[in-house]
């Protein structure tokens, strides 16, 4: 005997359940590329802040007591942190145009006591281009599409 199920029961639920799948794996992806941007941006930030702390254990310090080279030293370390980062996000493939999407913030200095801690801080902006649509606002999926990281480091001032 045969059942009395309406022709195309079938094909009726499979379009549900595949409209609701497709949805879910779109969902995922798109946040699991943020996810490893972001991850890429914090590694980055680190990178950085580790090529700041080179140069000042090296004794290119921004403590010094001439304000020229104050600022030539402090000028030297923010173009080597940026380079790094750049380098950073590029070698790991960082999805984008790097030179483009990323703007690293300008450093903040703190105050050089004599023989006391120091510290310097310094902000990353990463524009994620939408894997869903041309522009973030007009994006078939909600993204997120600017990636913040910050790093802080700490060095002892020897002047």
């Amino acid at each position: 005997m045969r059942s009395r199920q309406p022709r195309g029961f079938a094909s009726v639920e499979f379009a549900l359940i595949a409209t609701l799948m497709v949805v879910l794996l779109v969902g995922s992806l798109v946040y699991w590329r943020a996810f490893q941007a972001q991850q890429k941006l914090t590694r980055a930030a680190g990178d950085g802040a580790r090529a700041a702390h080179t140069l000042i254990a090296s004794g290119i310090t921004p403590c010094h007591t001439t304000p020229s080279i104050k600022a030539a030293n402090i000028d030297m370390i923010t173009l080597r942190v940026r380079q790094t980062v750049e380098r950073s996000l590029q070698q790991s493939a960082m999805p984008g145009d790097v030179e483009q999407q990323l703007n690293v913030g300008p450093m903040q200095w703190g105050a050089c006591p004599a023989g006391g801690e120091s510290s310097a801080r310094f902000e990353l902006t990463y524009t994620l281009t939408p894997l869903l649509g041309t522009t973030c606002a007009n994006a078939w999926v909600p993204e997120p599409c600017e990636l913040r990281e910050a790093s802080e480091l700490h060095f002892a001032s020897m002047l």
